[in-house]
């Protein structure tokens, strides 16, 4: 019998080994392309005017759904303020780098997939912790710093076979990843 957790978890670690063989397919077979665009984001607006879009909204989303106690009055605002916010960003922060951005989606995604996983009645469930944590780890990262980003990329493209390897590993991560939760789902 499938339970609630058990379904969260396995299509948790489809998601996972879907957007894995994503990347890895990106990685092996248009390495070119996969490194130039890779190498051109640091510096990119509107990927970082799309993420910051993506953050700014879900933040607003999970506070509009929280229990604020004595501030509760203020919910009704939290869509404008999001906008009000939104648009702030994109007129007085002329050089948000698109890494900062990512770094909060990473820590916005982490607690959904840790909340799903965390009565999964399975040894799989650590599979998408660690991710989660590691994604914190590094969306706290590239926020602080973000040229970190900038600096793992150099380092994976520095020869095709680096990056190739890379793109095999993620690929056949995301293949195992994707069997483990579809395993889960039957």
């Amino acid at each position: 019998m499938i339970t609630a957790d058990t379904l969260a978890l396995g299509q948790i670690l489809c998601l996972l080994g879907v957007l894995g063989m994503v990347f890895g397919v990106f990685f092996v077979w248009f390495p070119k392309r996969t490194q130039a665009v890779l190498l051109a984001f640091p510096r990119s607006r509107w990927p970082g005017w799309v993420l910051m879009a993506i953050n700014v909204f879900w933040a607003a989303w999970v506070l509009h759904h929280a229990s604020l106690g004595r501030f509760s009055g203020v919910k009704p605002l939290i869509p404008y303020l999001a906008i009000l916010v939104f648009g702030a960003v994109v007129w007085l922060l002329d050089e948000l780098l698109s890494p900062r951005a990512l770094g909060g989606l990473l820590l916005l995604v982490a607690n959904p997939i840790l909340m799903a996983v965390r009565w999964a009645d399975s040894a799989w469930r650590f599979v998408p912790a660690v991710v989660a944590y590691i994604w914190v780890v590094a969306g706290c990262a590239f926020m602080l710093h973000p040229w970190l980003f900038r600096r793992m990329v150099e380092a994976l493209v520095v020869s095709p076979r680096r990056f190739r390897a890379a793109g095999w590993g993620k690929l056949i991560a995301g293949l195992v990843l994707l069997a483990a939760g579809l395993s889960h789902l039957r």
